[in-house]
């Protein structure tokens, strides 16, 4: 497999065996924290291991992995959430979870994936996105949950509509699936909330930025990133005017 079909594989197979976790978990009454929390260092595991076995000499970055900043000389670094959106995993029905798979090479995005299970949706740098990606008559502008006065700034002017769900990885979902226009989380956020996302993002067409405008570094020492932007192109310019004053 090349990275961006590794990318694939590992947001599927992570994504359809946390599915199967939760369905035999909230059959067997397992409490939703223990579920949770299982969830995210089963997903972790799962992930770790395929890695090991295709690309052993890569570094990783998870959220749920200890970070000893070896990989700050890496040139190769995988960049994952195992399980985006916990909170909302071990409800029955619940879709707002998501896996996140980037590959970092040299502090740039080289490969990624997003895995929605309960969506049936996976977004990969491997697969191919129509040319075309008009603007909805009814503009949508999705965020999180908390803190979304800047997306409702931007909605106001830019006469969408507004709405907010969980999950990095199942907003940028919705923007490269059609059903929004705009994605906007003014809040920071940690590289594996985003990496995936962003990856995704741009192979499908859509630009991703930070909250000024600005390029996203990874891998840092202190991997933090100042807020994310994926945006229909069109619409990037009228965003970033808003959210900085222009």
């Amino acid at each position: 497999m090349d990275d961006h079909e590794l990318a694939s594989y590992l947001a599927e197979k992570a994504g359809s065996e946390l599915l199967k976790l939760r369905d035999d978990g909230i059959a067997s009454g397992i409490n939703s924290w223990v579920l949770r929390d299982k969830g995210d260092i089963f997903a972790h595991n799962i992930i770790i291991d395929e890695l090991t076995k295709h690309r052993p000499k890569d570094a990783v970055l998870s959220e749920e992995g200890a970070d000893d900043l070896s990989r700050i000389q890496a040139n190769r670094v995988w960049i994952v959430d195992p399980l985006d959106g916990s909170q909302d995993y071990p409800y029955a029905g619940s879709e707002e979870w998501a896996v996140h798979i980037a590959l970092i090479e040299n502090g740039k995005i080289a490969a990624g994936a997003v895995s929605c299970p309960s969506l049936k949706r996976l977004y990969s740098t491997a697969t191919l996105y129509p040319k075309e990606r008009p603007v909805s008559d009814s503009k949508l502008v999705i965020s999180n949950r908390w803190n979304s006065y800047h997306a409702a700034y931007v909605a106001e002017a830019i006469g969408a509509r507004l709405a907010s769900c969980g999950s990095a990885g199942i907003k940028a979902s919705l923007v490269i699936g059609g059903e929004a226009d705009v994605y906007i989380h003014n809040s920071g956020l940690y590289e594996w909330d985003v990496c995936g996302p962003i990856a995704v993002a741009r192979a499908a067409g859509l630009t991703a930025c930070q909250l000024d405008g600005t390029e996203f570094i990874f891998n840092k020492e202190v991997p933090i990133v100042r807020g994310l932007i994926i945006s229909h192109p069109e619409l990037l310019n009228d965003v970033l005017g808003v959210l900085n004053g222009k």
